[in-house]
């Protein structure tokens, strides 16, 4: 079996730049939900197709890389004896066990596209309803005008 998780590990790093970078987007994508749901935060239906296109963009790197990372999740083959045995624990240990693991951080890459996703849903779903409102304020003074 040849290991790929170097591969893998720096096809994550060029997406998101590292997990420190990461744990940063994934606190700025909870603050952005945060303030879509709570009307603090809007966009228009252009600016929401384009932020729309690159999460999609991303999310599709990264399930371009999924299949790599269901293997490093998978005891390597190395053989039977106690030495290997321990061996194959240390790699699934240090692939898929705390936050920093590579499996762990694909995942929270993951979850945090998903938020962005459910952010940009919501700022667009708030601006048309301001753009709403907006009109409809301006609809009663007009109708209100004197002749």
């Amino acid at each position: 079996m040849t290991d790929n998780s170097g591969d893998v590990a720096t096809q994550v790093t060029n997406v998101f730049g590292g997990e420190q970078q990461l744990n940063t987007m994934n606190t700025d994508a909870k603050r952005m939900l945060a303030d879509a749901q709570a009307g603090r935060w809007a966009v228009d239906e252009e600016t929401g197709t384009h932020l729309r296109r690159a999460i999609e963009q991303m999310k599709e790197r990264l399930d371009g890389i999924r299949p790599r990372i269901y293997l490093l999740q998978q005891a390597p083959k190395f053989g039977n004896d106690d030495y290997a045995k321990k061996a194959s624990a240390h790699f699934l240990t240090a692939m898929d066990s705390d936050d920093q693991s590579l499996v762990q951080v694909f995942t929270a890459a993951v979850d945090l596209l998903t938020t962005l996703q459910q952010a940009v849903e919501i700022a667009i779903s708030k601006y048309q309803v301001a753009d709403d409102a907006v009109s409809e304020t301006l609809s009663t003074f007009k109708d209100q005008e004197p002749r």
